[in-house]
């Protein structure tokens, strides 16, 4: 059946992350006008029989063939009648992939692009090259922060661009009062969040090393780290070596639901991330989601997430690697329930008006 719109991307759900959960609320707001195409994952065939979108999964990647991305540009024109705009969400290579089918097929492309995208496409002179011509090819190049917006205008010579923020879904079923938090275990506890792949930049390590300083000062004090990943072990030892064993709790993946009382049972969020010139945050989609039940955030400054998480308003936010810093903020947060009341109805509010998904991709649609 033709679709309007094609979304081509290497990365969707069931895969975690972002990204992902950022391609399938565009997917879901489009419904009926976009069709998906995406590589084959674990677990794919339980996601797409309930997926409110029509989606078909297949490799876009040549196992053996150089280059891998031409397996895509033969898809692109063999369905060329099937869709009238393509949507793609790496600037490489399917970024590529729908500049080169475009002189073929004549179809416009929109790229939507991350922050690991910019980094790697700048990472040499050739890919810089490239992501130009490709970027100023597109028929909208959509951001995912001002910022990003900014960078991609100065490095790459595009004259405008389209910021569409993540965004969450729905609403909680309730709003826990934080001055009147009972925990999970035990009355009075104060519990951090962290939500995330268990990778370095995400700053776990910052967090645990925080908490050993001020451990004793924090009564009922609780930190539960949700995700897996590759420094689980590492983490794992680093919570025994710095005595931290019957604070922290490893609760691996969670459902959606699962999820959803975490953040309701949370007293702060807290990840403060690693700020690396590739593997970069170029926003934070998990700020939006505490800020939804009302959880105030602390973070690192830097571009983009300072667009998630406003300093003094919604959240704290704190150099990056200042450990004496981190536990500063959540020292004095966890003395006064009454700021992070306040913090945590800013950010909740903010997040309903300005951060919803079919706000943020009517934008898109007024333009594709």
């Amino acid at each position: 059946m033709s679709k309007r719109l094609l979304l081509l991307t290497l990365d969707f759900p069931p895969r975690t992350g972002g990204v992902a959960r950022y391609l399938e609320a565009l997917a879901v707001f489009f419904g009926e006008d976009i069709r998906v195409v995406a590589n084959p994952e674990k677990g794919s065939e339980t996601f797409d029989k309930i997926a409110p979108f029509q989606i078909e999964r297949q490799e876009l990647l040549f196992k053996k063939i150089w280059p891998r991305w031409f397996k895509s540009i033969l898809f692109l024109i063999k369905e060329q009648l099937n869709y009238q705009t393509v949507i793609i969400s790496h600037l490489l290579p399917l970024g590529a992939v729908a500049w080169l089918a475009k002189f073929v097929t004549g179809r416009p492309y929109v790229v939507i692009v991350h922050g690991m995208d910019v980094s790697l496409a700048k990472s040499s002179v050739q890919k810089k090259w490239l992501a130009g011509l490709i970027l100023r090819g597109a028929k909208v190049v959509v951001t995912n922060s001002s910022a990003l917006a900014e960078e991609v205008r100065k490095d790459f010579g595009v004259k405008e661009t389209l910021v569409v923020y993540p965004g969450v879904v729905g609403q909680p079923s309730k709003v826990t009062d934080r001055s009147l938090y009972t925990a999970i275990e035990g009355l009075d506890s104060f519990v951090l969040l962290t939500v995330s792949r268990l990778v370095a930049r995400k700053g776990h390590l910052r967090v645990l090393q925080a908490l050993a300083k001020i451990k004793s000062q924090i009564p009922n004090l609780r930190y539960r780290i949700v995700g897996e990943g590759p420094m689980k072990e590492e983490l794992q030892k680093t919570v025994i070596d710095l005595g931290l064993d019957s604070i922290v709790k490893f609760e691996g993946f969670l459902n959606d639901k699962e999820l959803a009382e975490a953040y309701e049972q949370a007293s702060l969020f807290v990840e403060p991330t690693v700020i690396d010139p590739i593997d970069r945050e170029g926003f934070g989609l998990v700020y939006l989601e505490a800020a939804v039940h009302g959880v105030p955030s602390i973070a690192t400054d830097q571009p983009g997430v300072d667009e998630a998480v406003l300093d003094g308003q919604t959240g704290l936010l704190i150099p990056d690697g200042d450990i004496e810093a981190l536990a500063a903020a959540i020292l004095t947060l966890s003395l006064d329930p009454e700021e992070r009341k306040r913090l945590g109805e800013n950010a909740r509010r903010r997040v309903l008006e300005e951060f919803v998904f079919e706000k943020q991709f009517e934008k898109l649609r007024l333009v594709v």
